[in-house]
């Protein structure tokens, strides 16, 4: 029995060692593995911070003025402040796109070059470092291991966006009578007041959603357009009141069965638009009236609108100008090629260099017949002081003078934005690329069915020449015009010290225009063509030129007086480009830790 226990005592003595020393050993692992884990979550903390600082150089995020050497420093700065002690070497930082993949929702970052940071949304920054498994254990017994980590993060602001137009400079009865024309109801009117109304009056995008029944912005777009509508009526106080009973009567217009939200709305890559955002109604109550007018254009009808001079204050204050002119009629053919939308996006282009934030104004064709009455008493003062009084005349005729205007649809894309900077200042400034609608109005006739120019001539009697009580001659006038109205301008611009945060739900409306002249509609009228038909002679070529002076003036007044603002109030901005922004929001950041690149 003895010998055993001295067997079992020895046995102890050679294993009790060994067993001591995995002890110790796996105490030394086991804080060495502390130990780099600890290591791992600092150098985690490290990227982080640094990826976070980086995306603010991001495109979507950085302003006008991005460079990789900016993200790389803010890079490098923010990891130093996290306790990152090594050089920018060790950090490797990379511009890109964080995105939804296109399996499944998970967000994936693909990489982008140096020369395409213009496409980036985020960065993202990773890290390397060797280090001993165990620095308990003299030797280098164990060897080194790699520690790697990085995080990609995502910052973007985004804005809503519209050129639809604005109310402003458009004479009471103008917008009425287009509304009226898609509801095919010749009487309709809307008052100044209530277009005040109407610019003024936003929906919240919440409020919207929670009465559409639909989770998102990006769920409502596949809505029907009469849905919207009807939910909007109900937001602003009904059809009782003034702006809900307009909206309310779009319902009615031409063709809004068949159109969807997304033909006024367009959400940008599926962005989350905040429920705190809100929707501008007359930009809304615009693109739906020329979506309605489109789908007419499509059947290969004009939209037809009639201002007459007994009717309208801005014709009368014409006649009055002129008195050479008796009355002065203005009968309008619209047709649409293509109507604006309310947009929401960030400011970054896609994959093949292009703003994915994109608007534009209404493209249209314009026909303008304007019915000009000659003024007995300007026009007998006129021949009078040319023929010394030995000539009278009769008045044979109006003067019919048909316009087509060509208005290609301005354009422009949201192409700057910064992120806020935190603290007390939530304001950011917004960049626009804004191009000028290009207006080209000659004489001639609009094909209803393809929207073509037909060129013609302006062609009237005018008057019938009477010398001692007789008839002697027929004045009568084949004139061509063409009408020089606006010119292209590219120039940048900017909204300063945007604020991101509304306050009692009043969110600023902030509009920008590029650098043409709006606020002065300088009309060139040309005579491209003259011709004296009937008995006219080579003796009265004085008197057919200074009755061509009227003319032309009647052109030219109706062109800065009626076209300029009707074509504003369809957003066709003349002299310029007009973007107005009613919310920017900048994103929840997103971040992503240990994310992989995919190409």
């Amino acid at each position: 029995m003895i010998k055993g226990v001295r067997k079992q005592h020895g046995v102890l003595i050679f294993i009790t060692p060994l067993i001591v020393t995995a002890i110790v050993l796996m105490m030394v692992l086991a804080i060495d593995g502390a130990r780099l884990l600890a290591l791992q979550s600092e150098m985690q903390n490290q990227v982080n911070a640094a990826a976070s600082a980086a995306a603010d150089g991001a495109q979507a995020c950085g302003g006008p003025d991005i460079a990789m050497s900016t993200m790389s420093a803010r890079a490098l700065a923010a990891a130093q402040a996290a306790g990152y002690e090594g050089g920018g070497d060790a950090l490797q930082v990379l511009p890109g796109v964080l995105e939804s993949s296109e399996e499944n929702t998970e967000l994936v970052f693909r990489s982008v070059p140096e020369s395409a940071l213009n496409r980036s949304n985020g960065v993202r920054v990773s890290m390397t470092r060797e280090e001993p498994i165990s620095r308990l254990i003299p030797g280098g017994l164990f060897g080194n291991i790699t520690l790697e980590t990085s995080a990609a993060v995502r910052k973007e602001v985004n804005a809503t966006i519209s050129a639809a137009g604005s109310a402003a400079d458009v004479e009471g009865g103008l917008l009425g009578n287009l509304v009226g024309a898609v509801l095919s109801d010749p009487s309709y009117s809307l008052s100044p007041t209530q277009l005040d109304s109407l610019e003024n009056t936003l929906v919240n995008v919440g409020d919207l959603l929670e009465q559409m029944g639909v989770a998102s912005v990006a769920d409502l777009v596949d809505e029907p357009l009469i849905d919207l509508l009807t939910g909007v009526t109900s937001l602003v106080g009904g059809s009782a009141h003034p702006v809900g009973g307009l909206v309310d009567d779009l319902t009615a217009a031409a063709g809004i069965n068949g159109l969807y939200v997304s033909d006024v709305l367009e959400v940008v890559e599926g962005a989350d638009v905040p429920a705190n955002a809100s929707f501008p109604v007359y930009d809304l109550v615009i693109s739906t009236v020329m979506n309605s007018a489109r789908v007419l254009s499509e059947s290969g009808t004009l939209v037809a609108l009639n201002l007459q001079t007994s009717e309208s204050t801005l014709l009368q204050s014409l006649t009055s100008s002129f008195g050479e002119l008796a009355d002065l009629d203005v009968a309008l053919g619209l047709y649409v090629a293509e109507s604006p939308k309310i947009v929401y996006g960030p400011a970054r282009q896609d994959a093949d260099g292009e703003w994915v934030t994109r608007f534009r104004s209404a493209d249209v064709r314009l026909e303008v017949v304007v019915t000009a009455g000659l003024s007995e008493g300007g026009i007998n003062d006129l021949i009078s002081t040319l023929s010394l009084g030995l000539v009278d005349f009769e008045l044979l005729e109006e003067i019919v003078i048909p316009l087509a205007v060509q208005a290609g649809g301005g354009s422009g894309s949201f192409v700057s934005g910064d992120c806020a900077s935190g603290g007390n200042d939530n304001d950011v400034s917004l960049g626009f690329d804004l191009r000028d609608t290009v207006v080209g109005i000659e004489t001639g006739w609009v094909d209803p069915g393809s929207g073509a120019v037909d060129p013609d001539l302006v062609r009237a009697e005018i008057l019938e020449i009477k010398l001692l009580g007789l008839p002697v001659a027929k004045l009568c006038a084949n004139v061509g015009l063409d009408v020089d109205l606006y010119s292209e301008n590219d120039s940048p611009s900017f909204i300063e010290n945007y604020p991101l945060q509304c306050v009692d739900d009043d969110c600023a409306k902030r509009e920008t225009t590029s650098d043409g002249a709006a606020d002065n509609f300088d009309s060139d009228v040309t005579v491209t063509s003259l011709e004296l038909s009937c008995d006219s002679s080579s003796d009265l070529n004085t008197l057919m030129t200074a009755l061509l002076e009227p003319i032309t003036g009647v052109v030219s007044d109706v062109v800065e007086g009626v076209v300029a603002p009707l074509l504003a109030a369809l957003g066709v901005n003349p002299g310029n480009m007009s973007v107005t922004v009613v919310n920017a929001n900048q994103n929840t950041t997103q971040l992503i830790e240990n994310v992989s690149i995919v190409e």
